[in-house]
């Protein structure tokens, strides 16, 4: 998956749990400003950091990253 996409899926779950930035990255052990980097597609993440984010999100790392069952 590149950078765009991932920022795409993030966003999206992001704003339909109706959580902030700040609440995603404190939800999530990170940053808010790695949570702005991943959704503006100025970097990506590592696997550890991305399942994270997904539990913090509510869904599985399958589905911000459908991409991994076929890896």
């Amino acid at each position: 998956m590149n950078r765009q996409d991932l920022a795409v899926r993030v966003r999206d779950a992001r704003l339909k749990s109706g959580l902030s930035v700040k609440e995603l990255a404190l939800k999530a052990s990170v940053s808010a400003s790695y949570i702005y980097a991943i959704e503006s597609g100025a970097r990506g993440t590592h696997i550890d950091k991305l399942s994270r984010i997904a539990k913090a999100l509510g869904i599985t790392l399958q589905e911000l990253w459908p991409e991994i069952n076929s890896q």
